[in-house]
């Protein structure tokens, strides 16, 4: 499929000085593929992976299961998403009652006794749910609760805190589709989180709701699995796979 071209309008935008700092509009740099860098989660270790309700949840799962990847899902309550994602034989479902934080690392803590060190995180958001507000809330207080288990397990191999939105493919720079934007805020929790914790790996993508189920695993395992230590942020749309940069002087 032809690429489409980064609309000219963006190409070239005047520098705004603020405070004497120079403010530049975000444009879109397109990206190659990622590369693939070969791991696995030491022994004792789990992925844990928030359910969004869709076949996405199940694709990711599926992939990580048949590359020996010990899975354990963690879905919200039926009341904020009514779907559950159909999981492989094998794996373990934990789903919280509610939404308060002491529910939550209640249930961080079993896993971590129970199933094994969570030495990975990849949260799907849903699309289209009224509480998207409590949902990115929690994945705050996900990574707060995770923060020890994360940085000790990336001493020696990769772990990851990856989130997963849905927006346009393309941070919401073509204004084409209605998404809900505060769902855009784990962009800047992972961006921090890359900051506070540099020893492990920290990314935000955003996929085109016009994406399938199963094309949008493969683009999470890749992202998951990517040998660039230097992209914070991707999506993929309608110009491939794309990150930001900073737009440039004329």
């Amino acid at each position: 499929m032809k690429k489409k071209k980064p609309d000219s309008n963006w190409d070239f935008q005047p520098v705004q000085v603020i405070d004497n700092v120079a403010r530049r509009p975000a444009q879109l740099k397109i990206l190659p593929l990622p590369d693939s860098l070969e791991f696995s989660l030491p022994e004792g270790h789990i992925c844990l992976i928030t359910d969004d309700g869709s076949l996405t949840t199940s694709h990711v799962v599926q992939t990580l299961c048949d590359r020996s990847w010990k899975v354990v899902v963690l879905s919200f309550p039926q009341a904020i998403i009514a779907q559950q994602a159909p999981l492989p034989a094998g794996v373990e479902r934990i789903t919280l009652a509610d939404m308060s934080e002491e529910l939550l690392q209640h249930k961080l803590s079993a896993i971590a006794t129970n199933i094994g060190t969570i030495g990975s995180f990849i949260h799907i958001h849903p699309q289209a749910v009224e509480q998207d507000k409590a949902i990115v809330k929690h994945i705050f207080f996900v990574a707060k609760h995770l923060k020890k288990s994360l940085t000790e397990t990336a001493n020696y191999t990769r772990s990851s805190f990856l989130t997963v939105v849905r927006l346009d493919g393309a941070f919401g720079l073509e204004h084409n589709t209605n998404y809900g934007a505060i769902a855009g805020g784990l962009f800047g929790l992972t961006k921090t989180l890359r900051w506070e914790w540099p020893k492990v790996f920290a990314r935000s993508i955003d996929l085109s709701p016009a994406i399938d189920a199963q094309k949008s695993a493969e683009h999470i395992i890749g992202e998951l699995c990517d040998s660039n230590l230097y992209i914070n942020e991707v999506a993929y749309g309608s110009q491939g796979r794309v990150t930001l940069k900073a737009s440039v002087v004329k």
